[in-house]
């Protein structure tokens, strides 16, 4: 049996994968890289963000306009 590949769809967003930025995460400034970028059925990108150090947790979802590049 043949297995298709998938497409790799090319997204055109601000920051790609391993980036490191800042964001709103529960009414606090936050920092991590982006583990993945993504997009919704509207157009509108969305990125998977990995914050913590020792033990890392992932936020998934986040909108691209909420997102700040890190100083």
């Amino acid at each position: 049996m043949f297995f298709k590949r998938k497409k790799k769809i090319q997204i055109e967003s601000k920051y790609k994968k391993g980036d490191t930025v800042n964001f709103k995460h529960h009414g606090e400034l936050t920092f991590g890289i982006i583990c993945n970028v993504k997009a919704n059925e509207e157009g509108i990108v969305l990125y998977d963000i990995q914050i913590g150090g020792e033990c890392p947790s992932i936020i998934y979802s986040v909108k691209e306009d909420i997102v700040r590049p890190a100083k």
